[in-house]
């Protein structure tokens, strides 16, 4: 029937020139076009942190770990997308550095974006305490904190202090004086007399010897603090310490005169009169004890060298570690559960209290007997 609808088309149906499958070919064509490019600048600065920036610090020269899982391939794109992508790279993430020489050297061989860093943790040992304290205070323009670094903004300074622990030998008497200790500590206003001395006496005595000190040779730390009474009647030289008593001086041998728990000592030593008065304003013995032996060892050295050459607005942090056998740790934080908090490895620290306007705290990182 010639009134009835055709069952299909007579010709095909040309193709839509607006067709967006089409369309949205046509930029492909195009050698020069980049997506990434293509977006705000505000969106491809994000895209350049959450791909470049690492939770975990960039440690140089570089060790095996961690992985930091960065794109930094990203920075290879074209020169437009390094120039906005380098500054955040630098300025995000956070870098570590051990030596003094390190940091120095990573300026001038890394990109000159690196000035853009604004966070970084230095690790410092103990016998390099000098270089750093040279280095920190330096002005000069080709070796020094402030020339490395002119937009820093955070400055962790991990400060190692050493490892305490004594040879199997002595365990068996070290335990004996810490059983004896643990009982005395709590009560020091209830001793007087001799007792007093006595006790100060065995407080040398608890299982963690310091290592063996920097280039000058420093004051057995009882004899340190009691120097830095406020009479100084006790001013003995450093050995022999002519204030204990006999049967005492045989309780451990000589080299355990530089034991960790004299900390405590002029909490202890501060006996009769106006000395307990004064025991009773030292709100922090623990911590103020440690400060009086670190200050002969460098520390208060480290933090007068960045008096001068720290940016106005950097928050700069030291932490002084500890090693001790965890049950020494354990012990101690017991004895001042006001002054230590433990973290989830176990390990204890003070809180951050100003020294010369930088902020300082003791960390006591725990270890086990025997893997020292």
């Amino acid at each position: 029937m010639l009134d009835a609808p055709p069952l299909a088309p007579a010709r095909p149906r040309q193709a839509s020139h607006s067709n967006p499958a089409a369309s949205a070919q046509n930029p492909s064509s195009d050698p020069t076009f980049s997506l990434l490019l293509s977006l705000p600048r505000e969106l491809r600065e994000r895209i350049y942190t959450f791909a470049l920036v690492s939770p975990y610090p960039f440690w140089w020269p570089a060790p095996s770990t961690p992985k930091h899982n960065v794109a930094l391939g990203l920075l290879t794109a074209n020169r437009q997308v390094y120039e906005e992508a380098a500054p955040i790279f630098y300025s995000g993430n956070k870098f570590l550095f051990t030596h003094p020489s390190d940091c120095n050297i990573f300026r001038i061989v890394a990109s000159p974006f690196s000035e853009n860093i604004t966070q970084v943790y230095f690790r410092i040992r103990e016998k390099d305490l000098r270089l750093w304290a040279t280095y920190l205070g330096s002005k000069t323009k080709e070796r020094s904190l402030k020339a490395d670094l002119p937009k820093l903004r955070s400055l962790w300074i991990f400060l190692r202090c050493g490892t305490m622990g004594l040879p199997p030998v002595l365990q068996a008497q070290v335990q004996a004086v810490q059983n004896a200790l643990g009982h005395q500590f709590p009560q020091p206003q209830s001793q007087t007399g001799n007792d007093d001395e006595s006790s100060n006496a065995d407080d040398s005595g608890d299982g963690n010897q310091l290592p063996p000190p920097p280039p000058t040779h420093p004051l057995p730390f009882v004899t340190f603090t009691q120097g830095h009474q406020p009479h100084g009647h006790h001013n003995h030289p450093p050995a022999p310490q002519p204030h204990f008593h006999g049967h005492q001086q045989n309780v451990l041998p000589q080299q355990l005169a530089h034991q960790w728990p004299q900390a405590t000592a002029p909490a202890q030593h501060q006996q009769g009169g106006h000395h307990v008065h004064h025991q009773h304003h030292h709100h922090h013995p623990f911590y103020h004890s440690f400060l009086r032996w670190e200050r002969e060892m460098g520390l208060e050295n480290l933090c007068c060298s960045l008096r001068d050459t720290r940016p106005v607005d950097a928050d700069i942090k030291i932490v002084c570690i500890m090693r001790l056998p965890k049950p020494e740790v354990t012990r101690l934080v017991g004895l001042y559960p006001q002054e230590l908090a433990v973290d989830r490895n176990g390990d204890a620290r003070t809180r951050f209290r100003k020294l010369y306007e930088v902020e300082v705290s003791l960390e006591l990182s725990g270890y086990e007997i025997g893997q020292n």
